[in-house]
């Protein structure tokens, strides 16, 4: 794995980021023809560019559980629901049952 991100997370951001990009172009397009007509030339902007949907928000399923281990509680562990360990602490990496 060289990323970080997964690749939904991936779609998602840019999915995010292109529509806001495109209403940025398109109004710095028409702030920088605003006042540029003479009686020779004029600048119009009707209409506008299709910009993307957002994307509906990333979901993640609920199917993790919150185990403690008795020498470090203050740092619990998320573990899938359907499994039964053994587990280890994340501090000083001793194996405990639940």
């Amino acid at each position: 794995m060289e990323s970080w991100w997964t690749q939904e997370q991936l779609d998602y951001a840019q999915g995010v980021a292109a529509p806001a990009a495109v209403r940025e172009i398109e109004q710095g397009l028409r702030d920088a023809f605003k006042g540029a007509s003479s009686k020779y030339v004029k600048f119009d902007v009707k209409g506008g560019t299709d910009a993307p949907d957002v994307p509906a928000p990333l979901t993640e399923p609920d199917d993790m559980g919150i185990v403690t281990s008795s020498c470090h509680s203050y740092e619990p562990v998320k573990v899938p629901e359907d499994t039964s360990g053994p587990y280890h602490c994340l501090i000083c990496g001793q194996a405990f049952a639940v």
